[in-house]
């Protein structure tokens, strides 16, 4: 059973903890690959839409008439080929979300963490707290694990954890349970708690 060192916020080793198999298990790139989609698919908003020929206004009168002008003939200025007419096989607002099944999606989440575990991304620590709701202190904790951006899975989010993390976009901190696929890969390195890890593999070892 691997194992992984505990720090405290001061990166100072405090003790060890063991890790559940999967956490060296080989990669699935195509499964974390399906993964990934689903979850952008589904950020998607879906909300462009453009008007067709009988959407735009106008166009109740023939612009000219039907012969001796030289032109092509044309029954409406707000046909696809006249400038500010209807668009032909625009965009319209549709649903763009990926179905994943649960066993998929858990299998795809363990896959994520055991990368991070095998690229020396993932760091235990014993307790995430902060001595003030500051940024600069956040900042500075960062600053001692060296750290480019990091995705923080606490068993719970402090009042000063939040306000300290709310304006930093390389910093997101989280629960187990909205743990994601994306989020794990999308940030450099994966901080976890003591007690988060034990809920988050909990969860995954159903």
């Amino acid at each position: 059973m691997p194992q992984m060192d505990v720090l405290n916020i001061k990166n100072e080793i405090v003790g060890k903890v063991d890790l559940a198999p999967w956490w060296t298990e080989r990669e699935n790139p195509s499964l974390i690959h399906q993964a990934v989609v689903t979850a952008r698919a589904g950020a998607r908003r879906g909300t462009h839409s453009t008007r067709g020929r009988s959407d735009v206004r106008g166009g109740g009168a023939k612009p000219f008439r039907q012969k001796g002008t030289g032109r092509a003939r044309q029954g409406t200025i707000r046909a696809p080929n006249m400038r500010g007419g209807g668009i032909v096989f625009g965009p319209q607002p549709r649903d763009y979300s990926k179905s994943l099944n649960k066993k998929m999606s858990r299998k795809a989440l363990q896959k994520a963490l055991a990368h991070k575990a095998a690229t020396e991304s993932l760091l235990v620590v014993e307790e995430f707290a902060l001595e003030a709701p500051k940024t600069k202190e956040l900042v500075a904790a960062m600053d001692r694990f060296d750290i480019i951006s990091a995705i923080i899975v606490v068993e719970s989010i402090s009042a000063e954890v939040e306000r300290a993390s709310s304006n930093l976009r390389w910093v997101k901190v989280v629960t187990p349970e909205r743990v994601n696929t994306y989020d794990v890969l999308a940030f450099d390195t994966l901080i976890v708690t003591r007690k988060a890890l034990e809920a988050l593999e909990g969860a995954l070892s159903q």
